[in-house]
């Protein structure tokens, strides 16, 4: 049965808006019921390499339960600022910084109490938002990544990918500064989106490994993606030509900012509601990387989806009704902390 999902271009559900946040310009989806009228706000933060629109199947849904949907690109992409990595900006990029541009555009739009959805980088920092502004989320879900608590002890990307997640290989790639080098073009853009999306070449070879990165001597012979369709490839690829593909690596070279901000969170628990989503072919965050969590997330449930990285897109009806359950039984179960109308 078709999943209904957001048109990339002019669906009369969204709207486009932008916002002036901490010095810096956020373009962002804003979705809610028709008469005007919602329970509570929920802040849906997408990945790499992605964008608002990498949540057109779950807007419907989620629109469908009376909640008010804000979908930013995040920073680096799309129509949001895409600042340059220098010494002066790379704190930009940490999850403290992109924490308090959530908080602010929430307030901006009045919302006091929010709930946060986040897949990849996108789950990464909902969790982060939870622990640096505690009185601002009510609920959260994160579909793909686990949540890791800050670090006691700093260890290097290089020496977590050697020691510890192999699987994080790709990763030394990304903020080494050569995929920037290599993919510039609108073409060459859309090679390299097929890459992460699941294009294959004519004999079957893949454009991305977990081990080695983007495989630069396919990009150019990857076919389409299952995933989705060439009005949506296309939009992203005229989105990503905006600012070029440095903004989005800046999220992979923020591992001292982070740590160093995280020094200042006492308490890593997470106490309120949290749906984990896990994607069990995804070779980059593969389940077992949530094995710990119930020991920092004592109000978590856990639910599977037998889908590669792009849970979202490639099996969105079993994703949605995962969500549908969660909203019913858990967010649901209480009087809405949030409310009003714009």
């Amino acid at each position: 049965m078709a999943i209904d999902k957001i048109n990339v271009h002019n669906d009369p559900r969204v709207q486009r808006l932008t916002a002036q946040v901490n010095g810096k310009t956020y373009g962002y989806l804003l979705a809610q019921p028709e008469n005007g009228q919602y329970k509570d706000t929920i802040f849906l933060l997408h990945g790499f390499p992605d964008l608002s629109m990498g949540w057109r199947y779950q807007i419907p849904l989620l629109i469908s339960f009376g909640l008010r949907v804000v979908v930013p690109d995040c920073l680096g992409y799309g129509r949001t600022d895409a600042p340059q990595w220098t010494p002066e900006n790379e704190r930009l990029y940490g999850f403290r910084k992109l924490a308090d541009d959530i908080k602010e555009l929430a307030k901006q739009l009045g919302s006091e109490k929010i709930i946060l959805g986040g897949h990849d980088w996108g789950a990464a920092l909902v969790y982060r938002i939870a622990l640096y502004h505690r009185d601002l989320v009510t609920h959260l879900f994160a579909v793909c990544v686990p949540y890791i608590p800050p670090m006691p002890q700093y260890i290097s990307h290089e020496d977590l990918v050697r020691t510890r997640l192999p699987n994080f290989a790709y990763q030394l790639q990304f903020k080494s500064g050569e995929v920037e080098k290599a993919v510039k073009t609108k073409e060459e853009i859309k090679q390299f989106l097929l890459a992460l999306y699941g294009g294959r070449t004519e004999d079957g070879q893949w454009g991305f490994s977990t081990e080695k990165g983007i495989l630069f001597d396919r990009l150019g012979r990857l076919g389409s993606s299952k995933l989705l369709e060439d009005e949506e490839l296309n939009y992203y690829v005229d989105e990503f030509s905006r600012n070029g593909i440095h903004g989005p690596l800046n999220w992979y070279r923020t591992r001292d900012v982070n740590y160093k901000d995280e020094l200042s969170i006492s308490n890593p628990q997470i106490d309120i509601p949290v749906l984990m989503i896990q994607a069990l072919r995804d070779t980059a965050l593969p389940p077992h990387m949530g094995q710990g969590m119930g020991k920092f997330v004592p109000n978590l449930i856990v639910e599977q989806v037998d889908t590669s990285h792009w849970a979202l897109w490639e099996k969105p009806g079993e994703v949605n009704a995962i969500l549908e359950m969660w909203f019913k039984d858990v967010v649901f179960s209480v009087p809405a902390l949030g409310g009003g109308k714009l």
